[in-house]
């Protein structure tokens, strides 16, 4: 699982990471990012929408953490 730990970073850098590592992602694997701004979950959450991206979201104080697979085709 490779994990990207964003929680010093804001958008638009957060999203461009997550994009740059969403998508050579292969069945079976999984993307975990860490954030803590807001607006920055809500543009990756959006973008993972429109991707049709497999995300489990966990809150723990000021941290989110999505763990992101893609769907089967």
């Amino acid at each position: 699982m490779q994990t990207l730990d964003l929680t010093q970073e804001r958008c638009p850098m957060s999203l461009l990471r997550v994009k740059r590592c969403y998508k050579p992602l292969g069945g079976g694997e999984y993307l975990q990012v860490q954030l803590t701004d807001e607006s920055s979950i809500k543009d990756i959450l959006n973008y993972l929408k429109v991707q049709n991206a497999d995300v489990h979201c966990l809150r723990a104080g000021n941290v989110t953490t999505l763990t992101v697979s893609k769907q089967e085709d």
